[in-house]
């Protein structure tokens, strides 16, 4: 493997978002402040979400997942809305973004090493393989963040708000230093996000077999390569 990929596995960490969150509760620091009942329907409820999505999921399948009886559930949360909200929402923003992001800043650490072509090509790379990895989860997180303001305001003020910071710094200090051409950073950034989710949505819904025709790396190399270079013939 070529030493500048991003290689995660190498360091040992997860890429199951789900295994992350259920470790994340395990680990919480104010277990003093919530029942075992109340850790044990986080749990199940992190696990069905996870796996069913929120409208799937019943509140007598988390009762049961969870342990304890479907009143219970009740004694703590208003509904199972307020569960996503109380459970889920806070747990995307404390453990499932910076876990999201974690990947993001250590490409970016490195910026100073790489061109722009290399790090934007790490950067699509790197995404590709969470996706991979968390293809159910991505979707479920995202049809949910569609469907409810709070998911998606948690996902706004994380993980796109942080990820806009860095590419701006990047690509505004690329620009000074003759690298980028002198365009807006705003619009720079939406073009690279955009070249980003046509792989996705080509990749994963849209046109799995022709995506298919050409290896990843190569799909990779072929969009950053139209991203800086444009699709016109050159004099």
């Amino acid at each position: 493997m070529d030493k500048s990929k991003f290689d995660l596995e190498k360091s040992g960490k997860s890429k199951n978002i789900e295994e992350s969150l259920l470790q994340f509760v395990e680990e919480l620091k104010d277990e003093s402040e919530m029942t075992e009942k109340q850790r044990s329907i986080m749990r199940a409820s992190i696990k069905l979400f996870a796996t069913k999505g929120f409208h799937a999921s019943s509140t007598a399948e988390i009762a049961k997942e969870a342990g304890v009886a479907e009143g219970t559930i009740f004694r703590h949360y208003k509904s199972k809305k307020d569960i996503l909200l109380a459970v889920v929402a806070p747990v995307l923003v404390k453990f499932a973004a910076p876990f999201i992001l974690r990947d993001i800043r250590e490409i970016f650490n490195r910026e100073a090493e790489l061109s722009v072509a290399q790090i934007v090509t790490e950067l699509y790379r790197n995404r590709l393989e969470l996706i991979e990895a968390n293809e159910k989860h991505v979707r479920i997180l995202l049809q949910e963040a569609f469907f409810h303001d709070e998911i998606r305001e948690a996902l706004l003020s994380t993980v796109f708000r942080e990820t806009r910071t860095l590419a701006d710094q990047l690509i505004n200090s690329r620009i000074e230093a003759g690298e980028l051409r002198p365009l807006p950073s705003e619009a720079v950034f939406r073009a690279i996000l955009s070249s980003l989710i046509g792989l996705v949505l080509f990749k994963h819904v849209t046109d799995r077999d022709g995506f298919a025709k050409r290896t990843e790396e190569e799909q990779i190399a072929i969009t950053v390569d139209i991203l800086l270079h444009g699709i016109a013939n050159r004099p």
